[in-house]
């Protein structure tokens, strides 16, 4: 079964193109483990979008378990690449707080459609082996931060 038209997102393009050549050298260990994570995330993407074709439609359309996810997932892969290159530490750090965020929202809405009998488990199983090689592609991913001079003004990071 071909469920390639399930997932949207596109390929992950080189992100030297618009970085000064001389200076790519900075950010190429953040940019190989930001392309990792984001192909490992157009693969959790493509088994989510199939797992919410399973779901029975509900009458509240906005407030429906299809539509929770749907909007935790869209959010990850825009916030990788924002995240990658030459952006500042509190950009990377907010961009990561909202993945996990996301991430664990979209989870608990999975799980919830499990509960109520909506999804069968064996279909989070499979999410889930999927989610924590991204769990753990994130954790690599966040460690080539740099913090750098600029201060944060919220004070978070």
């Amino acid at each position: 079964m071909d469920i390639s038209y399930l997932n949207p997102l596109p390929e992950w393009e080189d992100r030297f193109q618009n970085i000064d050549k001389s200076e790519a050298w900075k950010w190429k260990e953040t940019l190989q483990a930001a392309e990792k994570l984001y192909n490992q995330w157009r693969e959790v993407f493509g088994l989510v979008m199939a797992f919410v074709e399973t779901l029975p439609e509900e009458a509240d359309e906005f407030h429906s378990t299809k539509s929770m996810i749907y909007q935790n997932a869209y959010v990850i892969a825009p916030k990788i690449i924002s995240a990658s290159g030459d952006t500042l530490y509190q950009i990377k750090m907010e961009n990561a707080a909202l993945i996990r965020f996301n991430c664990r929202q979209m989870w608990e809405q999975i799980g919830f459609a499990v509960l109520t009998n909506k999804a069968e488990m064996e279909h989070e199983e499979v999410i889930e082996e999927a989610l924590n090689k991204f769990k753990e592609l994130f954790r690599a991913w966040v460690a080539t931060f740099k913090r750098d001079e600029y201060e944060d003004d919220w004070g978070l990071f």
